[in-house]
């Protein structure tokens, strides 16, 4: 049910911060009024309690699902900083390598100019804002980079060993770009977030269960599980994509390694 809300409200685009808050809310309010009001489940409190330990069940289920998931976040970062340095050090590369050349060489770093341009002023800002419709921004300029290089390729005048180099930095930034491309289009599985917060809520319950002889203790424990809980969920949400968030990866390495390699000194 909730994995249907879930993707019903596009929570993937917008965030699980609000959504987990009104959540929690709802369900500790539900809890608290059908255990203390409720005449359907006054049998609980005639009974024996829920001995305390058995908060440990759901807790520890909710914490390892958590920690998966703060995995899966962190290693999209990982994965992105690692792709952006990498495509980095081929557009370097190809700066360097077309100041060996001398009318190809002009040819090159047009080409280069042109899809670091169109990375920076496109095809980031269409993926920062998810919008795939436009994350192929830079595609044009990275086709005619390609038929460039390959223009090259085929002089003889050319040596073997540039002509490895401008190959396998095309390759670098091909698949680079297609890493980046995919981890920002490619979310976290909506399935991971809602077995969280399932988790989240059966633990909110049982710590009306838990606490059921003592109303106030009740409302404590249960605003504190809330507050943990939308904290914990939240700080992942804000940086579900590698670029988004507090920790969101920076094009600011790119662009600044372009600017100082189309300095005059490097001409």
């Amino acid at each position: 049910m909730i994995d249907s809300i879930c993707s019903y409200l596009n929570l993937q685009h917008v965030g699980y911060g609000w959504a987990t808050l009104i959540l929690m809310i709802g369900i500790s309010l539900a809890t608290y009024l059908a255990l203390n009001c409720s005449s359907i489940l006054c049998c609980f409190k005639t009974g024996d309690e829920v001995v305390p330990p058995f908060l440990a069940l759901p807790a520890i289920l909710f914490a390892l699902f958590v920690s998966a998931l703060a995995t899966d976040v962190w290693q999209k970062h990982q994965q992105a900083k690692d792709a952006l340095i990498k495509e980095t050090a081929a557009i370097r590369s190809l700066f360097l390598l077309s100041h060996q050349l001398s009318f190809n060489g002009i040819l090159l770093k047009d080409a280069t100019v042109s899809y670091v341009n169109a990375v920076t002023s496109k095809e980031w800002d269409a993926m920062i804002n998810g919008e795939p419709e436009t994350k192929n921004s830079a595609l044009p300029e990275l086709e005619f980079l390609d038929s460039v290089i390959v223009k090259m390729g085929g002089d003889l005048k050319l040596s073997e060993y540039n002509a490895m180099r401008l190959n396998a930095s095309l390759e670098t930034i091909r698949l680079s770009r297609l890493q980046r491309l995919a981890l920002a289009s490619d979310p976290i599985s909506v399935s991971k977030w809602s077995a969280c917060l399932t988790l989240a809520v059966l633990t909110l319950v049982t710590m009306g269960f838990v606490h059921i002889r003592r109303p106030k203790a009740m409302i404590i424990s249960m605003a504190l599980t809330v507050l943990c809980v939308v904290a914990t969920i939240n700080s992942l949400s804000k940086n579900r994509s590698p670029y988004i968030g507090a920790a969101a990866v920076s094009i600011k390495p790119f662009s600044e390694t372009f600017n100082v390699l189309n300095k005059p000194e490097f001409e």
